[in-house]
Parts: C-alpha cells; structure tokens; sequence
C-alpha cells in the first residue's frame, strides 16, 4: 500500500496541474461519486465506425480503468480502517489486563495519520483522474473532426498503418474511397458556411447510413473531401459496389434550412497491393479522384494498375522537374509572329522548354504536372527572367509574349519592383487566357491596368476556347487577341468559323486592336486569314519554337515566306 501510494505521489508531481482547473470536492461526495459514477472519459467513436483497431482509444480505457479501481480501493480503505482500529483497541482491552489508555492514544494517532495519508491518496488519484480525462478530449480534438465527429486526416493514417498490418500486407484486404463533394464551394460562397456546415452533417448521416454494415472508418481530410476506409474488404466488386451505395446517397437533394440543394460527388478508390504502404495507397486513391473529376464528376474509378504506373511517372516527373527549374534546364524557347502578307517577323512568343538527358521535352509534355505541383509560378518567373535576360543581351526590340496566369500577375509584378530598370515591361507581351480571367473579373482587369500603364502589351489568349464575348472585350485593358488553334484549323471548311473570324478582324480594327491567329500550318489557312483581314500568324508553317541562338539566325535570314513551310 505504501509502495502504491509514493508511486501515485510521485506521478503527481512529473505532472503539470493548473489548481485553478481543479475542483475540492467534499469527502461525502467523493465517497458517493466513487461508486456511483464512473470516472469521465471523451467522448467514445462510434465502434461501427472507428472499427476495433485504435490502440490509442484502448490505452485510454486501461487508464481509466485503472484510476477507478484504485479510487474504489480508496473508499474501502478509508472505511474500513477505523473499523477495523476500533476492533482492535476493544480486543487488545479485554484481553490485556495491563491495559493502558496510552495504547488507546496511540492506537488513535495511528488511524489519524493512516486516514491523513489516504486522504492525501486520493487527492493525488482525484488529480490524476481530472488530467487523464482532459489528456483523453485534448486527445480527441486532435484526432478528429469536431463538426462530423469523425477522424480526421491523422487518425485515418494512423488507421490505415494499422489496417495493412493487421491484413498482414495481403493483396486486396484493404480498400479506401476518396470522396470529393462537388459544388460545395458554390454553397459555402451563396448561402455562408453556416449552411456548408449543416450540408456537411446532412451528408455524414447518408454516408453513414451507406456504411451501416461494414467495418470501415470514415473521416474528413479537407474541407470538402472525406475517406472511407475499408478495413474487411472481400473483393474489388465489393469496394465497386460501397461506392455505389455512396453515389446513390446523393441523388437526391439535400434539405439545408429550407432550401433543396443538390451536390454529388466524385470518387477515387484504391485497393491495397503487396507491400503497400499507407501513404501511396492514400495517394493512389487520390490519383484515382483527380481522374474521376477529370471524366465528368460524378463517378467512381478505380486506381488500376495503367492509373498507378501515371501516377508514379507524373510523381518521378514532378521530383525531376523540381530539380530542373533549380538546376536551370528549363529554357525560354522562340516561335514567331510573322506578318502574313510580307513574311515580316514582328513579334515573338516564349514557350518552355525543358532539355533533359534524352532530349528536349515540349510545355504540353509537363505543364499539367507544374500546374497540379503548384510549380507554375516558379515557372513564370524562370521564363520572365530569361526573356528579361534575352532582351538585355540581344538589345533587340522585338516584342516578346510570355504566358501566364492572372494569379501570378502580382508575383510578376513585384518582380518588376525589385528592378525596374533591369526587368522592364516596355516590349514585353503579357498573354493571358479568357478563362483565366473570368474568376475573378474585376481584380484582373485592376492589375491588367497597372501593368499596361508600365509599357507591358496586354493580350487575350486561346479566344475563342471559352466563354468568349464582345463585351468582355470591351471591358478590359488589352491591346489584343490571339484566335485559338482550333478555329484556324476549321476556317477552310467551316463557313461559320470564317464569318466569326471575318467579324473579329472587323472588330479589331475599329478598335485599333491586334489580331494573331494561332496554328497556322498551311498555305491556304494563311490565304483565308489574309482575305478576313487578319494580317498576324503564328505556327509551323513559319518556324517551330527555336532557341534563342536559331532565333536570331532566323531574323538574320530576312522576312519569311510560305515557301519557308517545308523547312519545318
């Protein structure tokens, strides 16, 4: 008992407590709470939910456990001794007839101070108990989602850790769905997040309905993505068919204070495969969302083994495009903008290009990967510098076109500032595609102002691509347009494509605004330009993109021709 009591003591003091936080409760209520109810804990994970594998829940219950039995044993102790002290005193009287009061005197200070120590006892156990459960709800907020009540993204990986070694690293044991609510912006931005939050609960209690008969775990791991992870998976069919049950909860409408809203949702799943770890069967379920949402929203996929071998070239892509923007293998490459009617080079547009070991790779072959990596900033500024680069060493006045997001405008911007002098926008080209713009209007057209009045041309890239109009023309600070590929591609056949294409030229040129047209490959294409009154071209038929070194041969070597198309 003693050995018990200095080890509680002892813990106590390793143990931070705040006084203020604790509570002196009287004796009575301590020796009828310690039998009648039990000592607090956090608030328990729903087990259909949770599952039986969170080591963490059970050490808490062991603890818990532990402290009330301890307490109990307090209150039988501290019962019991002066009962059993008074016994003795009246044994030791009848059966000693040199009995002394002093006996009783002493036999009494040994009960006061037995009952001083238990008091002390249990004031350390109380304490105890008041940190174990405070430990066990700062635990739970940690590890969980306070609006759905569910795990969050830490929980889930240490979940998913344990589902595979409990599956003892089987095939197919184990499957997780990634599921990302569509259009649930769009409510959070109408009605607030208020509502957002309410839709939220609405969709675990369908989601959790779907999942009423399976041993899965189900958290929230974004603000609109939740993962359901399946800890006694039987086959694909069966992971194919929960996702079933899944997409079928959001067919119909959500009821959010009064409105009917309906929001669906895309689903990536993800079967565990030999040696799997946690993070890239996450990762792959992931993978297989991206390609859900890409196809339409709406559906489930399957991170198949042609989807993982992607996803692992995009991610060995992604790490060595990394290293090529530090190691400066990414170069500003020159196609030109050529006067349709003299073969004139009057502009130039830069694209990247990235040289690697086994060659040169083209923009298309990793801008997705850039964009998804969020690299394309850093992207920007790498090209922004060489084209700075390229205009102070070439002392050349050709106006160059540099792509580029309306995000990263004020990153550009602020480079700018840094060097006024050494990175001016005088003769540099700013394009910009329309949908791009469209999120957010008015803040574009702001800085679009400011870059303009600091010498940079403005241009509307890809028109035509997306939402296009006259108005939004009108409405914007730009000195022109450059008409998509895949108009110049129809205008011999498409009698459409050629009044649309004749009206723009009308309207450019009442506006005093240029006009390009993007991917002119033949001969004929640049006739019909020519006769619409488009007088700018851009593509094969005149010269691919050429580095920087070609690109001024090619200026040397006068105006270009069609004649010049077989060349290239």
């Amino acid at each position: 008992m003693l050995q018990m009591w200095f080890m509680l003591c002892w813990m106590a003091r390793k143990i931070p407590i705040d006084s203020r936080a604790l509570r002196q409760k009287s004796w009575v209520v301590l020796l009828k709470s310690a039998f009648r109810a039990p000592v607090r804990t956090a608030a328990p994970a729903d087990p259909r939910l949770i599952g039986s594998s969170n080591s963490t829940a059970h050490t808490d219950a062991k603890r818990a456990g532990l402290l009330a039995a301890t307490r109990r044993m307090t209150v039988v102790m501290m019962a019991a001794l002066p009962v059993f002290v008074i016994a003795l005193v009246v044994f030791l009287a009848f059966r000693s007839k040199n009995w002394s009061p002093v006996l009783l005197v002493v036999v009494t200070t040994a009960t006061l101070l037995s009952w001083a120590v238990t008091a002390e006892l249990w004031r350390r156990l109380a304490r105890l108990s008041d940190l174990t459960t405070l430990n066990e709800e700062l635990r739970y907020r940690a590890t969980h989602d306070l609006l759905m009540q569910i795990p969050n993204r830490d929980l889930l990986q240490i979940e998913l850790a344990q589902a595979l070694v409990a599956s003892g690293g089987r095939a197919g044991g184990i499957g997780l769905l990634f599921l990302d609510l569509d259009r649930f912006k769009f409510v959070n931005d109408s009605l607030g997040h208020a509502a957002g939050d309410e839709l939220l609960k609405a969709v675990g209690a369908r989601i959790k309905e779907a999942l009423a008969d399976e041993n899965v775990v189900l958290a929230r791991v974004g603000g609109d993505e939740l993962v359901v992870l399946m800890c006694s998976l039987t086959s694909v069919d069966h992971l194919g068919l929960v996702a079933d049950r899944l997409l079928g909860k959001f067919v119909d409408p959500f009821m959010i204070d009064g409105v009917k809203l309906s929001i669906g949702t895309s689903i990536g799943m993800a079967v565990s495969v030999a040696g799997e770890t946690a993070d890239e069967i996450y990762r792959h379920a992931d993978a297989a969302l991206y390609a859900a949402k890409e196809r339409g929203r709406g559906q489930a996929v399957l991170a198949d083994a042609e989807l993982r071998a992607k996803r692992d070239a995009r991610v060995r892509t992604e790490l060595a495009l990394r290293e090529a923007l530090v190691d400066g293998q990414i170069e500003a490459w020159l196609q030109p903008e050529v006067d349709l009617v003299t073969g004139e080079v009057i502009a130039a547009e830069a694209l990247a290009r990235w040289r690697t070991a086994d060659g040169v790779e083209i923009a298309s072959s990793f801008i997705d990967i850039a964009r998804r990596a969020g690299m394309l900033e850093q992207l920007m500024a790498e090209m922004a510098g060489q084209l700075w680069a390229w205009r102070r060493l070439s002392c050349s006045n050709l106006a160059v076109a540099l792509n580029v997001s309306a995000a990263h405008l004020p990153s550009l911007l602020a480079l700018h500032e840094q060097d006024p002098i050494g990175r001016p926008f005088v003769g540099m080209r700013l394009e910009i595609a329309e949908t791009d713009i469209i999120h957010d209007f008015d803040g574009a057209r702001k800085i679009l102002t400011k870059l303009r009045e600091l010498g940079a041309q403005i241009m509307l890239d890809d028109f035509g691509a997306g939402y296009s109009s006259l108005q939004m023309l009108s409405d914007l600070p730009i000195d022109g347009i450059k008409i998509d590929r895949s108009y110049v591609a129809r205008i011999e056949t498409d009698w459409r494509v050629r009044n649309l294409v004749t009206s723009l030229a009308e309207f450019a040129r009442s506006t005093n605004m240029i006009v390009v047209a993007e991917g002119v490959e033949t001969s004929r294409q640049a006739e019909f330009l020519t006769k619409m009154g488009i007088d700018r071209g851009q593509g094969f038929l005149f010269s691919k993109a050429i580095d920087a070194d070609e690109f001024a041969t090619l200026l040397d070597n006068g105006p270009l021709g069609a004649h010049l198309s077989g060349r290239f």
